[in-house]
């Protein structure tokens, strides 16, 4: 919003933006902001009012009573506009001859079928003329083409995402960018699908370690132009069906090596957290599908599912695997696609953030932490104070040197719950805090 001067007595320090979309929780890695309260910015004239604080419980003032918030007590000293940690993404996505159905021989039994994208037939890798294609094949392009429509319908400054496609009948060198990073527009759309559609198909071998290392660069080395916002994390989400090209290493070094490169990509500067997908039967020989290897590339990423177990698989399936698992089994391609896009959702609400910068106007000097009072605006317009508490309310980064807010438990579920939400950042009142 445009910022405006206005008289000092009443001037709420407010921060506004748009909450997330489709959600994004705290993701890991990246450069920050220098310091708490540090950008300048001019004055905004909006003094709104604030009702119950509803869903996150009795919110203490300071005086020992509950009450509205009222920016217009006198308390609140200036406006200054806050922003969402931005999340940028690279998909690198399997297109080795085993989404086809092809174990390298012979296509697999039950592993196919019509292809409603292939009008005409085309060769497959046994050359022979055919209108099928492998059900993960189908079903993981259709689930990313929705997933990119969903964005383009709705386009977040603070997603970015491009794509590489390892292997297929269009194999590109992994230190090539394949789709850049970028805002997803109906443009940017339209390039991802583009990639996924005939004559591209499922083919070739499983390059993950070559994967992982050339693509980190590109997606480190983006750079982020308007409309997209700068200062954001990294993010590389893996996905495939089976296990890495050996060579000349037995199959546990080529595992091996996929994790290094994970763990370089992590712990590299700047740091990309690393999500695993596997499209895959656990009950498959492991020289087809290795669940075990995928939970621990999940871990070295750092992001596995919370609480789950490392040694998940198909003969201990108590707990939950480390990984996002999608189990073809006898499903159909349909419903293989509405699993993983489930998966690719679950991804994006993890990723995206309920961070937000605090700035400063020019001039406004030193802020008080402990007079900091985050605003919450659902989408229908009522208006509520969002306490400070770690567990379900609002927390900072640094206590003694803040340069986020962050929402937490409840409070970061309700906003992420509420495409059409805000949030605002008002400094200069006592600040809220639960009983």
């Amino acid at each position: 919003m445009a910022l405006r001067l206005r008289p000092a007595a009443l001037l709420p320090f407010v921060f506004s933006l748009t909450a997330l979309t489709a959600a994004l929780a705290p993701a890991c890695g990246s450069s920050e902001p220098n310091s708490a309260f540090d950008a300048g910015n001019t004055l905004d004239t909006s003094a709104p009012t604030f009702p119950n604080p509803g869903n996150f419980g009795d919110a203490d003032i300071g005086d020992g009573s509950t009450s509205p918030f009222d920016l217009d007590s006198g308390c609140a000293q200036a406006t200054a506009e806050a922003r969402r940690i931005p999340v940028y993404m690279m998909l690198v996505i399997d297109g080795s001859g085993s989404m086809d159905g092809f174990d390298g021989t012979a296509y697999v039994a039950g592993e196919r079928e019509i292809d409603p994208e292939t009008v005409t037939p085309r060769q497959d890798l046994t050359n022979q003329p055919t209108q099928s294609s492998g059900k993960k094949w189908i079903a993981v392009r259709g689930a990313l083409k929705a997933f990119f429509d969903g964005l383009a319908a709705k386009p977040d400054p603070s997603l970015a995402v491009g794509m590489y496609l390892f292997s297929s009948t269009a194999a590109k060198s992994s230190t090539q960018t394949d789709i850049a990073i970028g805002y997803v527009d109906a443009t940017q759309a339209t390039a991802l699908k583009g990639r996924l559609s005939p004559p591209v198909y499922a083919s070739q071998g499983t390059p993950l370690a070559a994967a992982v290392r050339g693509q980190r660069p590109i997606l480190v080395g983006y750079t982020p132009q308007a409309p997209v916002l700068p200062g954001g994390k990294y993010v590389m989400v893996m996905m495939t069906d089976g296990v890495p090209n050996a060579g000349t290493l037995t199959q546990p070094q080529a595992n091996a090596d996929v994790i290094a490169a994970i763990n370089e990509t992590k712990s590299g500067t700047p740091s990309a957290t690393v999500f695993v997908v596997g499209v895959g039967n656990p009950t498959a020989r492991v020289d087809q599908y290795d669940e075990v290897f995928l939970g621990a590339a999940a871990q070295a990423g750092g992001a596995p599912e919370t609480g789950c177990d490392p040694t998940w698989s198909d003969t201990n399936t108590t707990g939950k695997p480390c990984h996002f698992q999608v189990t073809p089994g006898a499903k159909t391609a349909a419903q293989i696609k509405d699993d993983f896009l489930a998966a690719i959702n679950k991804i994006r609400e993890k990723v995206a953030t309920c961070e937000f910068t605090l700035e400063k106007p020019q001039g406004a000097g030193a802020i008080d932490p402990t007079k900091v009072n985050v605003i919450y605006t659902t989408g229908a317009g009522v208006q509520k104070p969002v306490p400070q508490n770690g567990t379900d309310g609002w927390s900072y980064d640094n206590a003694t040197n803040p340069t986020k807010v962050i929402l937490n438990g409840a409070a970061c579920t309700e906003v992420k719950a509420d495409p059409d939400g805000k949030i605002r950042i008002v400094i200069g009142c006592k600040t809220i805090t639960t009983r």
